[in-house]
C-alpha cells in the first residue's frame, strides 16, 4: 500500500478507533491493534514496523511506537541484516520512512483519562528550563511525545520531503469527559508548531478530531465511518 495521509486518517483510523471503544489496554496494545487495522487496509507487514530501532539516528535512541515505509520495502526493521550488527539499515530507513505514529494513551491513564495532564501548564513549559525533571515529570508526557515527533521531522523531514508525524492521542475512560475545546486547540497547535498532525479521540464518541499543520482542524466520523467535514 502506498501511504497516504489522506487515507489513513479516513480510512484506517476510524475502524481502529470504532475497535479502540471495546478495549482498555496498554499503549503496546494500542499499536498492535494499529498494526492489525493497516494489515487489513492493504498495507504490507514488510512496511510497517513497531518499536523500530533507532540507537543509529538519534543520540537517545528513542524508538517511536509504530513505522510506516514506502510499499516496496521488504523489511525487518527491528533487526540488522542477517542479524549482522555491523550491517546497518540507517540509509534504507532514511531513504524510505513515509509515515511516524506516537500513541498516548493507555491502561496507565484510564482512572482519569489524558485529563490530568492538563491541570496546571499543559505543555509543561514552566519545566523547559529543567529538561531533566521535565522528562521524569508524568504531567509533561505529552508534550514531550510531541517533541519527540519533532526530532524525528528533523532526521527524516516533513510533508514537503514526503513523511507524516502523528500524535495519536487516545482519552480512554475519563471520568471528566473529553477534552475541551481550549485544551484540545492548545496541545493541536502545539503539535501544529513542531511539524506534527494530532488525531485525538475520546472513548464514547462518535468522531475524531485530525489537526494538521496549517490547515482547520476535521472531524472525521468513527461508527459511520464519513468522509470528513471541516
Amino acid at each position: 500500500m502506498k501511504h497516504k495521509l489522506s487515507f489513513l486518517v479516513d480510512q484506517v483510523f476510524p475502524g481502529f478507533f470504532a475497535d479502540v471503544q471495546r478495549v482498555q489496554s496498554s499503549e503496546a496494545n494500542y499499536a498492535a491493534l494499529l498494526y492489525h487495522h493497516l494489515m487489513i487496509n492493504k498495507y504490507l507487514p514488510t512496511q510497517v514496523c513497531t518499536e523500530m530501532y533507532t540507537a543509529n539516528l538519534l543520540k537517545d535512541g528513542i524508538r517511536p511506537d509504530l513505522v510506516i515505509f514506502d510499499e516496496e520495502i521488504e523489511g525487518r526493521f527491528n533487526y540488522f541484516k542477517d542479524c549482522d550488527r555491523s550491517q546497518s539499515n540507517t540509509p534504507v530507513k532514511q531513504a524510505h520512512l513515509r509515515c511516524v505514529i506516537e500513541i498516548k494513551g493507555g491502561s496507565q491513564q484510564t482512572e482519569s483519562g489524558l485529563a490530568k495532564y492538563f491541570k496546571h501548564d499543559p505543555l509543561c513549559e514552566d519545566l523547559k528550563s529543567e529538561p531533566e525533571k521535565r522528562k521524569k515529570t508524568q504531567n509533561c508526557a505529552l508534550a514531550i511525545d510531541i517533541e519527540k515527533l519533532a526530532m524525528w521531522a528533523d532526521v527524516f523531514g516533513t510533508v514537503e520531503t514526503g513523511r507524516d508525524h502523528i500524535f495519536l492521542a487516545l482519552d480512554m475512560k475519563s471520568p471528566k469527559g473529553p477534552w475541551p475545546k481550549h485544551i484540545r486547540d492548545a496541545f493541536g497547535q502545539y503539535c501544529a508548531e513542531h511539524r506534527v498532525n494530532m488525531v485525538y479521540f475520546a472513548q464514547g464518541e462518535d468522531a475524531l478530531w485530525h489537526y494538521a499543520p496549517g490547515r482547520k482542524p476535521r472531524i472525521i466520523e468513527v461508527a459511520r465511518r464519513q468522509k470528513a467535514r471541516v
